[in-house]
């Protein structure tokens, strides 16, 4: 159908580019990449200096490790381009995937060493698309993006002796509070849902937050974008973080984003989103349901139409015997207007996942076999398989079964 050929040309010159960064390198004319070399040089000399701070007084506070993690994903549809469409994460089918390595070392602030730090590296499939492409709203990397897709933390915090204690943190942190998190390693089953996707799961910028009482914390912080590897215009963004721990089994989150992410910066033109979760948990059972909505209206579409994406997810896992659990994950994702994947779509899935977990000393083996169904309907719906329907153009298929092998080696000095 046209439509289908059409977006399928649009995703063959969105893969010739992101082949041609992957193998040469991206840089952006505009912005040359020594200014991010010299960031990350400010934040090392930090990094020493705290080190040299602590000398002989908190060496318990430190901590170091890192994780390797590499999968193998089974489609019947085999792409020729081996692209899981839609997907920010995992994204190589039918071919072993090194997605993601790190190395990290952190301290957290505390009361008798109140600077802390944290820095990490990392490498892998799924650094790729943090690096955004230019779009028509005005959208294109920061400077040296391609050198910092491979920085996952570079940060300095301070706890303030105020109340309870305020935690003041700048630098490039952890994004939302979200249930499921960017690294497999930290999840229940090994693929993520699309709405961890298409979430700010990580932040460049300033804040603070602050526990109002035992259970209930708040965090304010001023960042760049929305991601934050993007750079559209230069007005700051704002982002508010919620944990409150209803009861011993109950948890809440919640996540509030407002700020402009296209050319046009009045405050007609900025994107609103939330993201909310209720956790509950009991020795053997993890359930909780997450629920993502966004709205902008688009500058950069003629009349300026008001565009809407949202998606939940229902995460669910049965401790079984000794090492061995296994997980159930139904989820959804909207994008009526393609805002975030770029295609006008509805995303059906069901992930079910059998994960073996050992811890042997500091090292932690995590194995995960799963199986997952996905669905795509929509005028621009569908994923990559076999074969073209025309010159350069792939064919799409509306839905795919997936069997994929997921191993995690990690090791940490805690």
């Amino acid at each position: 159908m046209p439509h289908i050929a059409s977006s399928s040309r649009d995703d063959m010159r969105l893969l010739a580019t992101r082949t041609h960064r992957f193998q040469h390198g991206y840089r952006d004319k505009a912005c040359p990449a020594p200014r991010a070399h010299r960031c990350l040089a400010v934040l090392v000399a930090c990094f020493l200096c705290i080190m040299y701070e602590d000398q002989g007084g908190a060496a318990e506070l430190w901590q170091y490790g890192g994780f390797a993690d590499v999968s193998y994903a089974s489609t019947g549809h085999h792409p020729e381009n081996h692209q899981w469409r839609s997907k920010e994460t995992s994204t190589r089918t039918n071919e072993l995937a090194p997605n993601i390595g790190l190395l990290y070392v952190r301290k957290d602030p505390a009361e008798q060493s109140r600077w802390g730090v944290e820095l990490a590296f990392q490498a892998g499939y799924d650094t790729d698309d943090l690096v955004p492409e230019p779009k028509a709203d005005g959208t294109r990397p920061v400077s040296g993006a391609d050198t910092l897709r491979h920085v996952a933390r570079a940060n300095v915090s301070y706890l303030a002796p105020i109340g309870r204690g305020v935690t003041f943190s700048a630098g490039l942190m952890k994004g939302s509070k979200t249930y499921e998190e960017f690294y497999a390693k930290y999840n229940l089953n090994y693929t993520r849902a699309y709405i961890t996707d298409y979430n700010p799961n990580f932040v460049m910028g300033l804040g603070a937050s602050y526990p109002i009482t035992k259970s209930l914390e708040l965090g304010v912080y001023v960042i760049n974008a929305y991601r934050h590897l993007a750079h559209t215009n230069d007005a700051p963004s704002y982002l508010s973080k919620m944990e409150w721990r209803v009861s011993d089994h109950l948890t809440v989150y919640e996540n509030l984003y407002y700020g402009p992410d296209q050319r046009a910066t009045s405050v007609d033109y900025w994107r609103t989103f939330s993201d909310s979760t209720v956790e509950w948990r009991k020795p053997d059972w993890r359930v909780a349901l997450s629920y993502n909505v966004g709205t902008e209206k688009m500058a950069d579409v003629s009349g300026s139409p008001r565009a809407v994406w949202m998606g939940a997810a229902l995460f669910t896992q049965r401790h079984l015997v000794g090492p061995w659990s296994i997980a159930v994950r139904p989820e959804c994702y909207w994008d009526p207007q393609g805002r975030m994947t770029e295609h006008e779509q509805l995303l059906w899935a069901n992930t079910t996942t059998l994960e073996y977990k050992k811890h042997l000393g500091q090292q932690l083996i995590i194995v995960r076999l799963e199986h997952r169904y996905d669905r795509s309907t929509g005028s621009q719906g569908g994923f990559f398989r076999d074969g073209f329907s025309a010159p350069g153009v792939p064919r799409l298929a509306a839905d795919q079964h997936l069997t994929i092998l997921g191993v995690i080696l990690a090791f940490d000095s805690a």
